[in-house]
């Protein structure tokens, strides 16, 4: 379920499982902020400040929006490098880096760090995830040249002491151990490794513990020299500030020098084989958890915000096609969702849920019954109608502080897409028609691609998941290295 904003990557995403470790939250919100999208209640536009684009000497792109209406102001800058670019044996790389910045600089240790910004009434957030990194902080305009410096120090004069690399790594390799004990993650992450292969997006965000061993010092040293470079980066800049502030941020930052830093380079994807089925074989869980997925839509999509609305009948709420088939007729799980969780290059669409395990097989039976049906049946006017409303409605609450609508922005420029994305949302959802949607949803729903993964007791499961595919059967212990 898209659950705009608020399930999804945690998917993450929980995507995903996507991002684990500090500055989650953060990970977390912005590319959910993207996905949303934009909706009002009152009004057919969202206006805003018109942006002024500004590139400093050494190739830093900043983006100004003035809002007189509050003495506040909100700053995040995106290093267009996350954990894709991690090297094979090194996950968790990108996230590590990022988490290190504000553990010390050549001025202040960790903890002064810490204290400066709680000074000005504010922190320093950071998060890695496989697009991109991100960092922010706030303050009143009245401390604004203060905060930028220090800002700037924290990014541009990290030292990377060792004992901080030390203390970082360990307390990643503590939470991953943890998390290995939430089924939902382990089945999450295991999906995507399925689903992806050698594929970045197969690989863990956070790391392994194997891996997370394996990362030095000088590792470290070497990622953020190859990428956090200006000409690599963008700065945005909200609220009650100048374009006077620009002459002094080419001062501030006239020694931070470009370089050529390579974008990654994606490889193709495998193709889909139909009814394939892993089974994770593990006994002493109390339930089985269950993925079904294939690959999704990049974020850059002329179809996205129709896509978005299909994925919420689908989905979201108990009158959902899922929620109604699965749970409320059939009584087999407690929740089920599903997600197109569109990145830089394709993401998955999946579909999460859980049962006991005698009643795994009916699961997944039903879900793909239901897909298919969706698929062949369509969409009405009235659950179009239903999800349009609930888009809509729910948009204004995130972007009422100048931190929401930096993040948004600065995450739609890096997909490609400007404020006029902002502006024209609800006259383009209010146009979307049940024609419209059930075409994407020809276009972009492969039941026949759907591959399955289930995580429970293979002495309860596998006769049930026989009638379903090809099942490959293999033990957690030696899964969760990888992930």
């Amino acid at each position: 379920m898209i659950n705009v904003m608020i399930n999804a990557m945690i998917n993450l995403f929980a995507n995903l499982s996507r991002v684990s470790g500090r500055g989650l939250s953060a990970a977390i919100v912005l590319p959910l902020l993207i996905l949303l999208g934009c909706a009002t209640t009152n009004h057919s536009s969202i206006q805003i400040p018109k942006p002024k684009d500004y590139t400093l000497k050494n190739g830093l792109k900043i983006l100004l929006i003035e809002d007189h209406t509050l003495p506040y102001l909100s700053m995040g800058l995106m290093v267009r490098t996350g954990s894709s670019s991690d090297p094979l044996g090194k996950t968790g790389l990108a996230n590590i880096t990022s988490d290190l910045l504000d553990r010390g600089s050549k001025n202040h240790s960790a903890s002064q760090i810490a204290d400066l910004f709680a000074s000005y009434g504010t922190s320093f957030t950071n998060s890695a995830n496989y697009d991109f990194s991100y960092f922010s902080t706030s303050a009143l305009a009245k401390d604004q040249s203060a905060i930028i410096k220090l800002f700037f120090e924290v990014l541009n004069q990290p030292v990377f002491d060792k004992a901080e690399v030390e203390r970082s790594l360990s307390e990643s390799k503590a939470e991953i151990k943890r998390s290995y004990d939430q089924p939902a993650f382990v089945a999450s992450r295991l999906f995507s490794q399925y689903l992806y292969g050698a594929h970045p997006y197969g690989r863990s965000a956070s790391g392994t513990p194997r891996d997370l061993d394996s990362i030095k010092v000088q590792d470290i040293k070497d990622f953020y020299t190859r990428y956090y470079r200006p000409n690599n980066a963008s700065l945005v800049l909200v609220g009650d500030i100048h374009p006077e502030l620009i002459s002094s941020l080419e001062t501030l930052l006239a020694d931070w020098q470009p370089q050529a830093a390579a974008e990654v380079s994606y490889p193709v994807l495998p193709k889909a084989v139909a009814g394939q089925v892993l089974l994770v074989d593990r006994s002493d869980l109390k339930q089985t958890e269950v993925r079904l997925g294939h690959f999704g839509v990049r974020r850059k999509n002329d179809d996205y915000q129709t896509i978005i609305v299909s994925d919420v009948i689908l989905s979201d709420g108990f009158s959902s096609r899922l929620m109604s088939e699965i749970r409320v007729k059939r009584g087999l799980t407690y929740g089920i969702s599903s997600e197109f969780d569109a990145r830089k290059d394709y993401g998955p669409f999946y579909i999460a849920s859980n049962t006991r395990h005698e009643k795994v097989g009916e699961l997944v039976r039903e879900t793909l019954k239901a897909v298919n049906d969706f698929v062949a049946k369509g969409v009405t006017d009235k659950e179009v109608d239903e999800a349009k409303g609930y888009l809509r409605g729910a948009f204004p609450r995130k972007i009422e502080t100048a931190d929401q609508l930096a993040g948004l922005i600065m995450g739609l420029r890096f997909y490609g897409l400007d404020e006029s994305y902002l502006q024209t949302y609800i006259d383009k959802l209010d146009s979307i028609s049940a024609k419209d949607v059930n075409a994407v949803i020809k276009k972009y729903y492969h039941p026949e691609q759907l591959k399955v993964l289930v995580y429970g007791p293979k002495e309860q499961l596998l006769d049930q998941l026989r009638p379903v595919g090809a099942v490959e059967v293999r033990s957690y212990k030696e899964l969760l290295t990888g992930i």
